[in-house]
């Protein structure tokens, strides 16, 4: 069975408990010897690492971990800062956002978006798609490919957060917020419309990205209501 680990809480002095996702579950499960460097399953011992694990019952409150075989590691041995903040608010993102039976709903768009940040070290754009698709999956969806007021295509003024859209001319209200760029609302249609992680920061103003990171970061506290830690770490260096 494929699994994501989310968290590891320690148990007894080199045991853990495993907090994972599969395909088509959230899962706990005990880890023995996951703290101890020499064992077979420390591999597991890092949040976001992808596995081919195997679950047995036993005497204790959860399955236990039978074997387990490593299939992606996040971490990279050029660690820096924004890389491992980003891994960070990923993991929370998924631990606080998702009741823990949904979680696995967002299992192919986790896997995809560890790898793509690894792989490629974009992490400003694979958050911003990460964010985007975690909006979708919650229920909280942007409509960005008309007004979201009136339906209308044409004539859109500004894109409003806390109405979930785009606002055309005719919908417009001077109290309406109207403080993002042409520019930046493109941007922001084609981060919501595009379903895997295609993008590419290069591609784009860094201005720009941090504008709809700092905004879409609001959106989802407020959204969700949950307050970030690691996520105020990458607005906060720009």
């Amino acid at each position: 069975m494929k699994i994501i680990v989310l968290s590891i809480t320690p148990y007894k002095e080199k045991d853990g408990i495993v907090k994972a996702i599969s395909e088509n579950e959230s899962l706990t499960f005990l880890a023995r010897g996951i703290k101890d460097p020499k064992s077979k399953n420390a591999a597991l011992n890092n949040v976001l690492t992808i596995a081919d694990i195997e679950l047995m019952e036993g005497n204790f409150a959860h399955p236990i971990l039978k074997s387990s075989k490593p299939l992606f590691n996040p971490l990279k041995v050029d660690l820096a800062a924004k890389y491992l903040a980003s891994l960070m608010t990923i993991d929370e993102m998924m631990l606080n956002l998702f009741p823990e039976d949904e979680q696995q709903v967002m299992f192919s768009l986790l896997e995809k978006a560890v790898e793509n940040l690894k792989n490629t070290g974009d992490w400003l754009m694979t958050l911003l798609q990460f964010m985007s698709h975690t909006v979708k999956m919650g229920g909280f969806q942007l409509e960005v490919n008309q007004c979201v007021l009136c339906g209308a295509k044409n004539n859109i003024v500004t894109f409003s957060f806390s109405d979930g859209g785009f606002i055309c001319e005719k919908c417009y209200q001077p109290e309406i917020e109207k403080d993002l760029t042409k520019d930046q609302m493109i941007l922001l249609r084609k981060i919501v419309n595009c379903p895997d992680y295609r993008l590419k920061s290069s591609d784009y103003k860094t201005e720009d990205l941090m504008v709809l990171f700092d905004k879409f970061s609001h959106y989802i506290e407020e959204a969700f209501g949950y307050h970030f830690k690691n996520m105020r770490l990458l607005i906060d260096s720009k």
